[in-house]
């Protein structure tokens, strides 16, 4: 992992903090510090970095450097120093304070994976301000002896994996993704042959870490490594339940359209009814996830029913075209068939928004 390490060139105590921590994390992550913006833009021209960690509040600079490294997908973490709490910002409250937190503090904050505070009191001053609910606790060596600078950097290390473990579909690559909707085929259907894309060797430990964590946060593992099983991948020995991560502060666990629906319906018909009702629903509360398309890629391919009798029945329910934008959604996840539709699929603008929904599903 690359973080870019930047702080203001004023504040010495910061300079030491993170000299000492990046000497002590060694070779666990590839760690550069900045303490100017020139040459922060410098290294990001020639550098695309997994993290920013930004030292301290109220630098101009530090928003600009955030705004250049966002667009290439970099993830920020913030450490305020006590830089928020309320007898600093009190400080030239009107003419400094108050301005910089309308153009930029509270946005940095609010967009940080991760706010690293360094006691109970700093945690309870950044609660009241409300911007952030992702908050970890590591005590600064500088200033007690309870922690060594030694355990400093592993805590360190172990929250930017962290960061790096959550929401890792923003993260994966092209070829990754392709390679995992061939999995879920490959794991629904329990034949390779009925996956037709380029298939291509996943060689970067960290896009496996990546897929896998995903795979696991949206409900899917098992799917997915029956899959690459299937496909003659071979799986890294990653145990992604001992991994934490981020979720998202509204996230709502995936509860299966099975559960939701129950199993007693007079037909195989009126259960895909009430199958896409259920999906209806899922979409208008935004909870529609890539572990409820499996689950109807299977349904529809293990059963069989009348295709004309359903669409008329969708048709009545004004479900169809909630059905038809499904098949588009399946086909472009889980690789599904046209063969096994009993429409056509629909991929209009709501399609295209129920698929952001689905891509942010896990976002912070």
């Amino acid at each position: 992992m690359k973080i870019l390490h930047y702080f203001p060139d004023n504040d010495s105590m910061i300079a030491k903090y993170v000299s000492m921590l990046v000497g002590c994390m060694g070779l666990e992550a590839d760690n550069t510090i900045v303490s100017t913006e020139a040459v922060a833009k410098e290294k990001m021209e020639s550098t695309t970095f997994d993290i920013l960690h930004l030292h301290g509040c109220w630098s101009r600079s530090a928003a600009r450097i955030y705004h250049i490294t966002r667009k290439k997908g970099t993830r920020l973490v913030l450490s305020p120093y006590g830089q928020l709490e309320p007898w600093v910002v009190d400080e030239r409250y009107w003419k400094e304070k108050l301005p910089k937190t309308m153009l930029f503090q509270r946005s940095l904050v609010e967009q940080a994976y991760v706010v690293v505070i360094q006691g109970r009191m700093e945690e309870e001053c950044i609660k009241k301000l409300g911007w952030n609910p992702r908050m970890e606790i590591i005590r600064n060596p500088i200033i007690t002896h309870s922690i060594s600078f030694n355990e400093l950097a592993q805590k360190i290390y172990y929250l930017y994996r962290k960061v790096l473990d959550s929401n890792t579909i923003e993260l994966m690559n092209p070829q990754t993704r392709i390679l995992l909707r061939c999995f879920i085929k490959a794991g629904i259907s329990g034949d390779s042959r009925w996956v037709t894309d380029d298939m291509t060797e996943l060689s970067d430990p960290e896009q496996w870490r990546h897929l896998l964590c995903y795979a696991h946060q949206e409900g899917i593992s098992n799917i997915v490594k029956s899959g690459a099983h299937i496909m003659n991948y071979r799986v890294p020995d990653i145990d992604v339940y001992k991994i934490p991560y981020f979720l998202p502060q509204q996230y709502v666990m995936p509860k299966s359209i099975q559960e939701s629906i129950g199993m007693q319906y007079a037909s195989e018909k009126d259960r895909l009814v009430a199958t896409f009702k259920q999906v209806r629903r899922l979409i208008q509360h935004q909870q529609l996830s890539i572990s409820h398309l499996c689950e109807i890629d299977k349904e529809l391919r293990e059963h069989d029913v009348e295709e004309d009798h359903l669409c008329e029945a969708l048709r009545d329910k004004k479900l169809y075209s909630t059905a038809s934008r499904t098949m588009q959604l399946l086909a472009d996840y889980t690789g599904f068939d046209e063969g096994f539709m009993p429409m056509l699929p629909l991929n209009d603008r709501t399609t295209k928004n129920i698929h952001q929904q689905i891509y942010n599903h896990l976002k912070i």
